[in-house]
């Protein structure tokens, strides 16, 4: 007979501490931090004063990496939690350094990143009333009136230490609030008269009995309509996004897609469903599903298509699964859905797919069965096709985007992580590299260049034994702090392989001037002002700067033998770029 579970045996604990500083080190020892990025600063001292009084008495803390760009700290952090689901803490310098995290906390926010980003704080006394007040003049110009407006918008949650008794139970809320559903950033200011406030005892509160919410399921009566609406439906389309930040989804997803016969879109913010499945919708033929869809289930997603470019039928059937399935975040959200369910997707769905299968005909069955057949030849078809027009491009020079990403499709095993930032070119880097195993395929999630090579620096912390590829425009490793993330890669051994899809512009504001001036004075004269990056700086020998194996590919045979060397360097613990010279599209 299975045993009752004991409630109540996480009990708090006393302990001796010497500054409020120990505190901080003590929450993030209680809650299983295994990095703590910095990007340290005149008033971080304390923590790592603390830090390394703890080393030298021989304790076990978390391991601090140096991040010499406050954006990268952030993409790392976010790719850390990507794969494995636990939030770490990012510390940055006052209000300067919060503001120096730009739009990597936008980033963090849309992908459901959970972070405990931490910032220092001017000293708030200023005639020695308490250790550690303003004693710099500096001090007076990094205060602000509301250090945390600046990230607000971006958090779930921020908060001011003001005693240190407090801060153990302020950090442990912080961790309770980032890695409850849906997950996201939280903000921490620390005065360090707070942090070197002297103690003797303090209480350490259990983290067991302050952690992170459960997730809800769905509503059964709202299953069973939605189970009955998919049952029946003759055009049943599914949406998805972040659903696989749950790797099970992935299998249950499937499932629900071939009961129902259903083609599934996918945005590859997460691997949500294999892209080889027959079932998965290729990109060409995503808007006439949408279009002709007469039930459409929508999971896990922000923003299923874009009205001014496709929009679904009046009279289809929309149904919303998510934990936040009316989006509070985002302002103008006003996608129809016939019913809304809040609901963790990993319980939902396979919820679902019981309900369809309790409810379905023989005669619907057989329908699916048509449906799936129908829509898997289709697939098939422009699989092939792809793969054809991808090998028929294997000598033109410059090297084709497509060649490229199929090159890299042929290199890559099926366990390898891949971060895509190629932006203008990231649908040739999903039609191209199939990615079926969960947990293998990842996007930032929001719109913010320069995210991928510090996530993949923390992909790799996370999973030291998988191989890590980002795949960038040029204009994306610029934006990523190459430095700093290619600096850190070999510093702390987490060597991944960035290949640079490098066209020498800002593709994507071309692309929205030729398509806002179709006939317009860039579109005849070709002089995209503001938008070359040409002449190319030489991305290879910066990387090899920072102690990585850098190369530059312009000849499309040497493609592979070149993806081969970089992984060579990486599997002897050395980062790899490729800077990989593609057609400049300017002067197409």
């Amino acid at each position: 007979m299975a045993q009752a579970k004991q409630y109540g045996s996480g009990a708090d604990a006393m302990i001796s501490v010497d500054q409020g500083a120990d505190l901080f080190v003590e929450s993030m020892l209680s809650n299983n931090v295994e990095y703590l990025f910095i990007n340290s600063g005149t008033d971080t001292f304390p923590i790592q004063e603390s830090l390394a009084k703890y080393i030298d008495r021989g304790q076990d803390v978390p391991e601090t990496i140096l991040c010499l760009d406050e954006k990268m700290g952030m993409a790392a952090a976010h790719g850390y939690f990507m794969i494995s689901g636990r939030p770490q803490v990012l510390l940055v310098h006052v209000d300067s350094g919060t503001q120096a995290v730009g739009g990597a906390v936008h980033n963090a926010q849309r992908g459901r990143a959970g972070i405990v980003f931490c910032a220092g704080r001017a000293p708030y006394t200023y005639e020695g009333e308490m250790v550690g007040g303003k004693n710099m003049s500096i001090h007076w110009i990094q205060e602000q009136l509301d250090q945390a407006g600046g990230v607000r918008p971006f958090t779930k949650w921020d908060y001011e230490v003001r005693r240190p008794e407090n801060l153990q139970r302020i950090m442990q809320r912080a961790f309770q609030v980032a890695s409850s559903e849906p997950a996201g950033l939280v903000y921490v200011t620390l005065p360090r008269e707070v942090l070197m406030a002297p103690m003797e005892t303090t209480t350490i509160p259990a983290a067991a009995r302050h952690g992170r919410a459960t997730t809800p399921q769905a509503d059964p009566e709202a299953l069973s309509e939605t189970a009955a609406i998919l049952a029946s439906a003759r055009r049943p389309v599914i949406i998805t996004s972040q659903s696989g930040r749950n790797k099970n989804v992935v299998a249950h997803m499937t499932q629900l897609a071939e009961l129902t016969g259903a083609p599934v879109i996918t945005e590859r913010v997460r691997l949500s469903f294999p892209s080889d499945h027959p079932l998965s919708a290729p990109t060409a033929m995503e808007a006439d599903y949408i279009r002709n869809a007469d039930a459409i289930l929508v999971v896990d997603t922000d923003i299923p298509w874009i009205p001014t470019n496709v929009r679904p039928a009046p009279d289809a059937a929309v149904v919303w699964i998510d934990q936040d399935p009316v989006k509070d975040s985002i302002p103008l959200w006003t996608f129809p859905a016939d019913i809304l369910m809040e609901a963790d997707s990993s319980k939902a769905v396979p919820a679902l797919v019981f309900e369809i299968r309790e409810q379905m005909t023989a005669a619907q069955s057989q329908a699916a069965s048509e449906r799936a057949a129908k829509t898997g030849a289709a697939h098939e078809a422009i699989t092939i096709q792809s793969r054809e027009r991808s090998e028929s491009l294997s000598t033109e020079n410059p090297i084709a985007p497509d060649w490229l990403s199929h090159c890299l499709g042929q290199v890559m095993a099926p366990d390898d992580i891949l971060l895509n930032e190629a932006v203008t070119n990231g649908g040739s880097v999903i039609s191209n590299i199939p990615r079926t195993v969960p947990g293998t395929m990842h996007g930032s999630g929001g719109s913010s260049l320069g995210w991928a090579l510090g996530a993949a620096f923390g992909a790799r912390l996370a999973a030291p034994d998988k191989n890590v590829v980002c795949t960038v425009g040029d204009g994306a490793f610029v934006y990523g702090c190459p430095t700093s993330s290619i600096w850190a890669a070999q510093k702390y051994n987490a060597p991944f392989l960035t290949v640079i899809y490098n066209n020498q512009i800002h593709n994507a504001p071309r692309m929205a001037t030729l398509g806002g001036y179709p006939e317009g004075v860039i579109d005849r004269t070709k002089n995209f002002v503001g938008m070359e990056i040409f002449p190319s700086p030489d991305y290879a020998t910066l990387a090899v700067s920072c102690g990585a194996y850098g190369e530059t590919v312009e000849d499309p045979a040497e493609v592979i033998p070149a993806l081969k060397r970089a992984y060579a360097a990486i599997a002897e613990g050395q980062p790899a770029v490729l800077d990989v010279r593609l057609a400049r599209p300017a002067l197409s």
